[in-house]
């Protein structure tokens, strides 16, 4: 299966800890203008500049995880090798923080306006619906692919954003799912089980790592938003019985719902992952009452803690065996034909890995587009990789 993003160890030293000029409220000025300097310039120093620091440096968010702006550029000021670099602390930030958080999103998702907004026509359900899909995988294609996975984050309304949460939020979140996965029909695709990670046995952990399906909190920049604090608290992965279906809770965002399985059959994934995330909705609604269950903004649709997942949340990928491809061409070369078609690739076991035979390919888009049109995105750019592979 596609992994790459779920390895990592949990070290206590990667709780949260802010930079110590940012700690003062002050503006780190020689860190963010060495940051501009360098060849690849971290959006929130980019965005951040002393003159809007001055105008925004006291400013608390409307919503329940007050955060500011100290909070918001901790990760981009103490890593500014991050791309992005700033996470919001509940979903009030993002217009809060308007004169920063809407460039930095047009900055990285590049041709989207947030004056003019999404126009997502249609319920979530319709937006996520494997039918919609307007084009197949060639049979080169399918014969080349050797797994597919695809993932929305979600985050839930009535709870901040993990950066800003609490250890009581978290525990709340998992509380909360627990009692939703026990609404999954014993017969159904999704029925499984829930392990917490406070709670799983050692054999459970082990196979749980065995089949890189459990996350470990050890990531410095996302430990530098607050997504690490009060591990392992609150954490947890559901599993259903045949190992296709995975919802991680509290990695980062609030839920991590995943469809994958072996061989190229995108739509039946599609179709699993669109099916979960409706059942856990459903669960959530029924449970708690509430009318607004996922976390969702007028502008760009589903709220998440950093801006390069805001919109759709979704990725989309499969591994595809082109080795005459990466022998004759190169991975970068590789990685610009994806780009140019709206998807990105990675390495043969995930990002930053080592190109073997094979290479990751996803969808880049996350946002203004609905979900089926971004697995379109995937499946147009895995057929002309498999053209190209044919044709040396």
């Amino acid at each position: 299966m596609p992994s790459g993003e779920n390895q990592r160890s949990y070290d206590p030293d990667y709780d949260f800890r802010f930079e110590e000029s940012l700690a003062n409220n002050e503006y780190p000025a020689a860190k963010m203008a060495a940051a501009r300097a360098a060849e690849h310039t971290t959006l929130a120093a980019e965005v951040c500049t002393p003159e809007l620091w001055e105008k925004l440096k006291d400013k608390h968010s409307s919503g329940p995880a007050k955060w500011t702006l100290a909070r918001a550029i901790n990760t981009g000021v103490m890593y500014p090798e991050s791309f992005v670099g700033c996470h919001a602390g509940d979903r009030e930030s993002y217009d809060d923080f308007a004169e920063f958080f809407y460039p930095v999103i047009e900055k990285y998702h590049k041709g989207f306006s947030m004056a003019q907004g999404s126009d997502l026509q249609g319920t979530p359900a319709e937006r996520m619906d494997a039918s919609r899909i307007g084009v197949d995988l060639t049979g080169s294609a399918q014969d080349k692919i050797i797994s597919t996975r695809i993932r929305v984050a979600r985050n839930l309304a009535m709870f901040p954003l993990n950066p800003g949460g609490t250890r009581e939020s978290r525990e709340a979140i998992a509380d909360l799912m627990e009692r939703v996965y026990a609404t999954f029909p014993a017969e159904s695709d999704l029925a499984g089980n829930f392990y917490r990670h406070t709670t799983m046995s050692d054999a459970q952990r082990q196979s749980l790592i065995d089949d890189h399906f459990l996350f470990r909190g050890g990531d410095r920049m996302q430990a530098a938003s607050g997504y690490h604090d009060h591990w392992p608290h609150g954490r947890g992965v559901f599993l259903n019985h045949a190992k296709t279906f995975v919802n991680w809770v509290n990695e980062g965002d609030h839920l991590r719902i995943i469809s994958m399985q072996k061989g190229g059959d995108v739509k039946a994934v599609f179709s699993r992952l669109s099916q979960a995330a409706k059942g856990i909705e459903d669960g959530v609604r029924a449970i708690s009452g509430a009318d607004e269950v996922f976390m969702m903004h007028p502008k760009f649709g589903a709220v998440t803690c950093c801006p390069s997942n805001i919109g759709t949340g979704m990725r989309g990928s499969v591994h595809i065996l082109v080795p005459k491809l990466i022998a004759e061409v190169g991975f970068d070369k590789i990685n610009a034909m994806c780009r140019e078609r709206n998807c990105q690739a990675r390495g043969s076991t995930g990002e930053h890995s080592e190109v073997i035979d094979r290479i990751d390919v996803s969808n880049w888009r996350r946002i203004g587009l609905p979900e089926y049109k971004l697995v379109e995105d995937m499946i147009n750019c895995v057929n002309y990789l498999a053209e190209q592979e044919d044709a040396l």
